[in-house]
């Protein structure tokens, strides 16, 4: 009997033990989430390892307010909290309590709502839809940039800018931090205006495109120019990045080699011509000596765009390789093609061109006449000039001294020419091998003599009384 009176009064002892620590011991807590957000209201859930009820304390900071369920019936819980601003920032923990009373509290949770109609950005568009006044809208801009710049910061522009030139055109390329505009100012260094508030007259590329690696194709330079130029990247809300002024150069126009061609070739000369249409430039031709490879070069410092150079101490019957190589005045080379010749004997004789004449007449008691014949010929000759008086007859007339020394350009002065006289005049000449040629006839007029005041007042009586003609017969 005093067993069964022990093994009772354990029984409850246990009891008592079991309901002490059952009412000892809060909740425990566990998979707090926000599952449903939007601009008004959002939903918190959670677990407890016993049925409680459910409370959330939250605000707009730690000092949070309070939304309870007061049942102590479930371990599932989800509270919604409703009226809230849209667009903000809420703290929150949770709380379970079981029937007890034992309290279970998190540490804090935030949440942002998402924003609405009437969300502070929607509020400003609002009241800036209402302004009307420029001079308001200015101020909100500049309102506005200040704030951004505050925040944000300017694309910042890495490493340094690429530029790859051509004769006509120019590739620009750069890379900045994040996604901005794209554009190139730019200015030939005549058009430079330094110290200005905008020193550029060129706008190319597309300031809208929002990318990283930025690419801009300057097109319709002039060649062998140098520009001014800047690249600028700017972002959406108007901060942008820009390098200095730098400067780069276009490349020149390359000299292209037409109509070459070997004249006049004799036996032991011969004469390579061509043009550079394009640009003015300076020439020189390597030739060689096919059989015995013996190369040499002749050439013109001249920058021209019609070219021609002799070739001398050539060897007869010999063939020639010849490359012609043109430079223009930036230092860029093209070469033609190998072309070849051979030397033969001189049966050609010298054609004679260009051939002008201008009569000047000096004033005075004895009335004197120059006249000044030039002409060319397309290797050098020797020639003479002879001349007749009247525009017609054909033989044998007054000439000039023959010429002492070979040239490709001539030039002679006659003197003792009749004032007011026609008078025809021809060119012979001969070459080194003595194939001769002769020109065709050229007129001239020369000047009419000046008239003193005595000839003109007998010109005049002569014409109106025909007596005077007998005067001092």
């Amino acid at each position: 009997m005093n067993s069964l009176r022990a093994k009772s009064a354990l029984l409850l002892v246990l009891l008592a033990v079991l309901f002490f620590f059952a009412h000892t011991f809060a909740a425990e807590i566990s998979d707090v989430k926000v599952v449903s957000v939007n601009n008004s209201s959002a939903v918190v859930e959670w677990t407890t390892d016993v049925n409680t009820d459910a409370t959330i304390n939250y605000g707009l900071d730690a000092n949070v307010g309070i939304v309870r369920y007061p049942l102590f019936d479930k371990n599932k819980h989800s509270l919604t909290l409703d009226n809230l601003d849209p667009a903000t920032t809420y703290h929150f923990r949770v709380i379970s309590s079981d029937a007890a009373g034992n309290k279970a509290a998190t540490g804090a949770f935030v949440f942002t709502t998402k924003a609405g109609d009437d969300s502070l950005v929607q509020r400003i568009i609002k009241d800036i839809n209402k302004l009307e006044d420029p001079e308001d809208i200015k101020e909100v801009d500049e309102a506005l940039k200040d704030k951004a710049g505050d925040i944000l910061k300017p694309p910042t522009i890495l490493g340094a800018t690429k530029v790859v030139v051509d004769t006509n055109s120019a590739e620009i390329t750069w890379t900045t931090d994040r996604e901005s505009g794209s554009a190139v100012y730019l200015a030939p260094e005549s058009g430079y205006r330094a110290g200005a508030e905008n020193p550029y007259t060129i706008t190319q590329g597309d300031a809208t495109e929002r990318v990283t690696k930025h690419s801009v194709s300057v097109i319709g330079l002039e060649p062998a120019t140098t520009y001014h130029f800047k690249v600028v990247s700017q972002d959406d809300v108007g901060l942008a990045a820009e390098t200095a002024d730098d400067t780069f150069k276009t490349r020149s126009l390359l000299p292209r080699i037409s109509d070459a061609k070997v004249t006049r070739i004799q036996e032991d000369s011969a004469v390579v011509s061509w043009a550079t249409p394009d640009v003015v430039a300076k020439g020189v031709v390597e030739y060689t000596n096919t059989r015995t490879n013996a190369k040499k070069s002749v050439g013109s410092p001249i920058y021209a765009s019609n070219h021609s150079i002799r070739l001398a101490d050539l060897e007869f019957g010999t063939r020639y390789s010849a490359v012609i190589t043109a430079t223009n005045e930036s230092g860029d080379t093209l070469s033609s093609d190998p072309f070849t010749f051979i030397t033969i004997r001189d049966v050609i004789p010298p054609a004679i061109a260009k051939v002008k004449n201008e009569s000047t007449l000096f004033p005075g008691e004895d009335t004197k006449i120059q006249t000044i014949v030039s002409w060319e010929t397309d290797e050098p000759a020797v020639c003479q000039v002879f001349y007749a008086q009247g525009a017609a007859g054909s033989g044998e007339g007054d000439s000039l001294p023959i010429e002492v020394s070979p040239s490709t350009e001539h030039t002679k002065v006659i003197v003792g020419f009749a004032p007011s006289t026609v008078y025809r005049f021809w060119v012979e000449c001969a070459d080194e091998a003595r194939n001769s040629s002769v020109s065709e006839d050229f007129v001239l007029i020369t000047p009419f003599k000046e008239k003193n005041i005595i000839d003109i007042i007998l010109e005049n009586f002569q014409g109106t009384f025909g007596w005077v003609n007998n005067i001092g017969k």
